[in-house]
C-alpha cells in the first residue's frame, strides 16, 4: 500500500479494474488495433474513452503528448468534442478511475436544457479546487491562473483559463515531480470547458489519502513515498 497515491505510479491490476469498471457502467468496449475504445451514449450525450498500453505510445507529435487514457463528450456522434481530459503513461490509474466514475454517476443532474451532466455549462474555478485547500494544498496566485502545491511540493494542480477575457486559454493541469530534480512523473490536462464537477471529482482523487494497493515500490528516483503492509 502506498501514499501519496500521486506518487504510487502506475499499476496493472489498478488499470485492469479501470476497465472492468467502464464495462460494468454500461460503456461499450472495442478493439482498435491493439487499444480499446469505449462508449456510453445517452439522449443528447456521448462519452468516448480511448486506452492505449504504455508500450504501444508513439512518439508524440509536436504541441501534443503521448497519453495512454482520453476521455471525450460531445452532444453526439459527428459532434465536435466539448471537452478532453488527457492522462499521461504513469498516471495512478485512481485518477482515470475518478473521472469515470463521475462521469457515469447515476445520482448526476442534467445541465442547461436538460443536456447531461457531463455537458454542463463550467462554474468558477473555486469551485473545484475545494478538495485541494480542505487538504491544505498551498496556493499560489499568477495573474491569471492560480497553482496548487501538495504540502509535500510533490504535486501540483494549476487551474485552467478560458479565453472570455481576453487571457487565452489554457488547461487544466495535474502532475507529480521527482524528489530530487523535479522531473515530471506523470501529468494529465483537461480542456477548460470540462465541467467543474468532473475537475472537482479528479481535486479529490488527488488529495485522497487512503493508501492504494501496489505489487510494487516506488523506485528509488520517485523520492519519499510511504509503504503501509496491510
Amino acid at each position: 500500500m502506498i501514499a501519496p497515491r500521486y506518487l504510487a505510479g502506475p499499476d496493472a491490476t489498478a488499470t485492469s479494474a479501470l476497465i472492468q469498471q467502464l464495462q460494468d457502467d454500461q460503456w461499450r468496449c472495442e478493439s482498435l488495433g491493439d487499444c480499446l475504445v469505449f462508449s456510453r451514449r445517452e439522449t443528447g450525450g456521448l462519452l468516448e474513452a480511448l486506452h492505449t498500453p504504455s508500450g504501444l505510445l508513439p512518439a508524440p507529435r509536436k504541441g501534443r503528448r503521448a497519453s495512454s487514457w482520453e476521455f471525450t463528450a460531445r452532444p453526439g456522434p459527428g459532434e465536435v468534442a466539448a471537452w478532453s481530459v488527457r492522462f499521461a503513461p504513469k498516471t495512478p490509474p485512481e485518477l482515470p478511475a475518478a473521472l469515470a466514475a463521475a462521469l457515469t454517476d447515476a445520482d448526476g443532474t442534467a445541465g442547461r436544457e436538460r443536456d447531461p451532466h457531463y455537458l454542463r455549462p463550467v462554474g468558477r474555478p473555486d469551485e473545484a479546487t475545494v478538495p485541494l485547500s480542505a487538504a491544505g494544498w498551498i496556493r499560489d496566485l499568477a495573474r491569471y491562473e492560480c497553482a496548487w502545491y501538495a504540502p509535500d511540493e510533490r504535486a501540483v494542480v494549476v487551474t485552467g483559463t478560458s479565453d472570455e477575457h481576453g487571457h487565452g486559454v489554457a488547461n487544466w493541469l495535474f502532475a507529480a515531480s521527482r524528489a530530487n530534480d523535479h522531473i515530471t512523473l506523470w501529468h494529465a490536462t483537461a480542456h477548460p470547458h470540462t465541467p467543474t464537477h468532473l475537475i472537482h471529482a479528479l481535486c479529490t482523487a488527488i488529495t485522497d489519502p487512503t493508501p492504494v494497493p501496489r505489487t510494487q515500490r516506488p523506485d528509488q528516483e520517485t523520492g519519499v513515498a510511504t509503504t503501509i503492509r496491510p
